[in-house]
C-alpha cells in the first residue's frame, strides 16, 4: 500500500512539473483560439503586454455600446481568462476613446494609454490608466490626462520607464496653424506626470513632425524617432530624453537620414547598449519604396554608413516593417514585400556593424499563395524571434507565425504555423513572449458578424 501511494505521488509530481501538451485551456485546434471578448458590437485594435508570469494583459477598443471605449483582460500562462468576462472597463467616459497602447508596470499589471475624444475627434487628448494584476483600476476613474493641450494629440507610442511608470510620445496639433510637432511625457507608478505640464517639446520646428516611436535608453529616459518635414521632402530625425525629460542631443533632434527623396514612418528598437536601431521606408531609388536602417548610440553618434544601410532594395515596394533588437548591437527586421507581385513576408538580421547577416534583401518567411500582411515580432526567449502576420493563402485572412533563430533558420513548419484558421477573417496580430520558444498572440476576429478579440499561445513543441 505504501509503495502504491508513493507511485501515485510520483505520477502527481511529474504531472505538475511536466504539464500535458494541451497546457490548460489553450486549444490545440487552430480553428478555435481563446475568446478574450465576444461582446456585442465591434472590438478591434488589440495590443498586448506580459503579465510577468507567462501570461498576458490585452487591451482593445470596444464598441459594444453607443461609443468607443477601452477594455482590458488578463489571460494566464495556462490560457485561463482571469478578469471579468469580456474584460474590465478601463475607460467608459463620454465621447469616444480610441487606439489603446499598453506596457507592463513590472508588478503583474499594466499602464494603458489612448486617444480620448471627450470633446471631439479634432480635440483628442492623451489619457492613461494603470490596472493591477487582479484587474483593479489604480488611478482616477476615466484615466489621468497625459496631455490636454489645445488641438488634437494623436499617434502615440509608449514604453515602460523601468520604475513602474511609463514614457509616452505623440504628435501634437497644438500649433496646428503652423504644423504638427512631437511631444513626450513621463508618468510615475502613482499616476503623477513628471515632466512639463502637457509634455516636453521633442521637436517643434517648421512643417510637420509626425508618427513618433520610442525605446527605453535603459536609464529612465528614451530615444525617440519620427518623420520630419522641416526640409520639405521628409526625413527621419531622433532625440534622446533623459529621465527628467531633458534633451541630450541637438535641439529639435538630429538627422538619422536626410537622403534624396522621402524617408517615412520610422520604427525603432534598442541596440542593447543604450542606443537604438531605426528603420524606415525610403524612396531614394525612385518610384519604389525600400527599407533602410541606421544605428545611433546614446550620445547621438551615427554608427553605420552615412547614407544608411539598405535592408532591402529588391524590385517593387517593401514596407509595413517591424524591428526588434538582438541585444548584440544588431536587429531583426521583418516587412511586407511586393517583389513576387503578391505581398510576402521577408526578414533580415543586421549585425552590430550594419552588415546583413542573412541572404541579401532578406529571407522569405511566408511561401504560400495569396498575400501576407502586417508582420510583428517578439523575442523567442533565446537568440531569435517569433514573427506573426495575417495571411490570405485561403482567401480570407488567417493568423500564422514562424520562429527564426539568429542564423536565419526556420524552427517551425515551412510556411509558418497556423495560429488561427477559423472561418471569417482574422487580422492585426500582436505577440508577446511567454517563455523560451513561446508567444501569446492576440488578434481581432470576424468569425461572427462583428469583430471580437481572440488569443492563442504557441509552443516550440
Amino acid at each position: 500500500m505504501v509503495h502504491k501511494y508513493k507511485f501515485f505521488m510520483f505520477i502527481f509530481v511529474i504531472i505538475l512539473i511536466f504539464p500535458i501538451k494541451t497546457f490548460g485551456a489553450w486549444p490545440e485546434d487552430p480553428t478555435t483560439g481563446v475568446p478574450i471578448c465576444t461582446a456585442d458590437g465591434i472590438q478591434e485594435h488589440p495590443r498586448i503586454t506580459t503579465d510577468g508570469a507567462g501570461g498576458a494583459i490585452i487591451v482593445w477598443q470596444d464598441m459594444s455600446s453607443s461609443s468607443s471605449d477601452i477594455y482590458a483582460q488578463r489571460i494566464d500562462a495556462r490560457g485561463q481568462v482571469r478578469w471579468t468576462k469580456d474584460g474590465v472597463a478601463v475607460c467608459i467616459e463620454k465621447g469616444n476613446q480610441w487606439h489603446p497602447n499598453i506596457v507592463s508596470d513590472g508588478e503583474g499589471g499594466a499602464i494603458i494609454a489612448w486617444w480620448d475624444g471627450k470633446i471631439s475627434y479634432t480635440e483628442t487628448d492623451i489619457y492613461a490608466q494603470r490596472i493591477n494584476a487582479d484587474g483593479k483600476i489604480l488611478w482616477k476613474a476615466g484615466g489621468i490626462p497625459i496631455c490636454k493641450a489645445s488641438g488634437a494629440q494623436q499617434e502615440h507610442d509608449m514604453i515602460a520607464d523601468g520604475a513602474g511608470g511609463a514614457i509616452i510620445v505623440w504628435h501634437d496639433y497644438r500649433n496646428a496653424n503652423i504644423a504638427r510637432d512631437v511631444y513626450a511625457q513621463r508618468v510615475n507608478a502613482k499616476g503623477k506626470t513628471l515632466w512639463t505640464n502637457d509634455g516636453v517639446a521633442v521637436s517643434k520646428v517648421k512643417n510637420d513632425q509626425v508618427y513618433p516611436n520610442l525605446v527605453s535608453d535603459g536609464a529612465g529616459g528614451a530615444i525617440i524617432a519620427w518623420h520630419d518635414g522641416r526640409d520639405d521632402s521628409g526625413d527621419v530625425y531622433a532625440q534622446h530624453l533623459d529621465a527628467k525629460g531633458n534633451a541630450l542631443w541637438e535641439k529639435d533632434g538630429i538627422p538619422i537620414c536626410k537622403m534624396f527623396g522621402s524617408q517615412l514612418y520610422p520604427a525603432i528598437a534598442q541596440d542593447g547598449f543604450g542606443g537604438a536601431i531605426i528603420t524606415w521606408m525610403d524612396d531614394r531609388n525612385g518610384g519604389n519604396w525600400d527599407v533602410y536602417a541606421q544605428r545611433v548610440d546614446a550620445k547621438g553618434k551615427i554608427l553605420w554608413l552615412d547614407d544608411c544601410v539598405p535592408v532591402c532594395t529588391a524590385n517593387l515596394d517593401q514596407y509595413d516593417y517591424s524591428v526588434f533588437g538582438d541585444n548584440k548591437g544588431g536587429a531583426f527586421i521583418a516587412w511586407r514585400d511586393m517583389r513576387d507581385e503578391n505581398w510576402r513576408i521577408y526578414a533580415q538580421r543586421i549585425d552590430a556593424e550594419g552588415n546583413p547577416a542573412w541572404k541579401k534583401d532578406g529571407i522569405l518567411v511566408s511561401i504560400e499563395k495569396g498575400s501576407q500582411y502586417n508582420p510583428n515580432m517578439v523575442s523567442d526567449g533565446a537568440d531569435g524571434v517569433i514573427i506573426t502576420w495575417w495571411d490570405a493563402r485561403d482567401v480570407v485572412a488567417d493568423i500564422y507565425a514562424q520562429r527564426i533563430d539568429s542564423k536565419g533558420n526556420f524552427l517551425w513548419v515551412k510556411g509558418g504555423a497556423g495560429i488561427c484558421i477559423a472561418e471569417g477573417g482574422q487580422q492585426d496580430p500582436y505577440p508577446v513572449n511567454s517563455g523560451i520558444g513561446s508567444a501569446i498572440i492576440v488578434w481581432w476576429d470576424k468569425r461572427r458578424i462583428d469583430a471580437d478579440i481572440y488569443a492563442q499561445r504557441i509552443f516550440s513543441e
